[in-house]
């Protein structure tokens, strides 16, 4: 059998249900691209299924107050994907009357929506010969080609999509089944941590399944280590009220609420200690409970506790120290 027979016989007897997968719905098909970057498929199930419930189509999402929009996204952090969701869903509006293009190149002038999820939305939604590829299709593919170079490349990129699309159109394979069997093997059986090529439907097609290159395929260079700075969170609260900031100089999580926040630690113990972890850098915080602030700001401001809980998005990582202190 050919790598595409091979390929969808595995899909169509090992494929997940999952919600986003029951229609071809090319709105449905954006959110559940954007939600699964850089959230696993079981986490992020619960808020999609929310989401669809709230906002079921472009215009409802256009519609939406962007506050509320963030506090939907609540939890699973990478805050711009909600924000470019909600520009997008509004330029769909202005500019296509509401329906999202049959075209990967038009669907690239959505913002939020780059080469990957275009290739996404084209190929599952609408059946266009295209090819999404994602980490997880990075990873079969560097393994079945043997491809000894970083992955991390618009060389690698091309290289496995020419291959993709040339199996794809020559067996006359669905684009939407094609694509969502890369994905769904990446995500199930070749996985990093599966270098025995368990459950493989490739076998000897595949040179890690040959023994080529055990656990050194695909190769990502090493990234930089990311800088650490130390913060201090000032929690000041009458049990009904509490005191947050909109204050975002910093550049981050724009749209979402916080503690007072400065920079550096106090010599006192702290009453909370949590590491936040974003992609370029982290966080070192030491949060204090207090009666009165050393210090007052514009930025900082009184609301009810029950706002953060009902409208109120706050950035998770403040979020995470008031349940932790059972605050929240």
């Amino acid at each position: 059998m050919t790598f595409t027979d091979r390929l969808l016989n595995w899909y169509h007897e090992n494929k997940r249900e999952l919600p986003f997968r029951s229609q071809k719905d090319p709105y449905k098909i954006w959110v559940s691209e954007i939600m699964a970057q850089q959230t696993q498929i079981a986490t992020m199930i619960p808020y999609y299924n929310r989401w669809i419930e709230k906002y079921p189509d472009v215009q409802t999402l256009a519609q939406a107050d962007i506050d509320e929009v963030l506090k939907m996204w609540e939890g699973l952090g990478y805050y711009r994907r909600a924000r470019n969701l909600h520009k997008g869903a509004q330029y769909v509006v202005e500019n296509f009357d509401g329906v999202i293009p049959r075209d990967k190149k038009l669907l690239m002038d959505i913002p939020g929506i780059g080469d990957y999820t275009s290739s996404a939305i084209a190929s599952i939604a609408f059946s266009l010969p295209e090819v999404a590829i994602d980490g997880n299709v990075k990873r079969v593919m560097a393994r079945y080609l043997n491809y000894t170079e970083s992955v991390n490349t618009r060389a690698c990129h091309k290289y496995f999509e020419e291959f993709l699309k040339e199996e794809l159109l020559k067996n006359g394979a669905d684009p939407s089944d094609f694509t969502q069997a890369l994905m769904e093997l990446g995500a199930l059986v070749c996985t990093p941590s599966n270098t025995q090529c368990i459950g493989c439907p490739f076998k000897e097609m595949c040179a890690c399944y040959r023994g080529e290159c055990v656990g050194t395929i695909p190769y990502i260079p090493k990234a930089k280590p990311v800088p650490s700075y130390d913060k201090t969170v000032y929690i000041v609260t009458d049990k009904t009220r509490i005191l947050i900031s909109n204050d975002h100089s910093d550049g981050l999580m724009e749209g979402l609420f916080r503690l007072p926040q400065v920079e550096g630690h106090l010599d006192d113990k702290p009453n909370a200690k949590l590491v936040h972890k974003f992609s370029h850098l982290h966080w070192n915080i030491h949060a204090y409970i207090v009666d009165s602030l050393p210090e007052t700001s514009d930025d900082w401001f009184w609301v009810p506790l029950q706002d953060l809980i009902d409208t109120h998005p706050m950035i998770t990582a403040h979020k995470k120290i008031l349940k932790k202190l059972d605050i929240l």
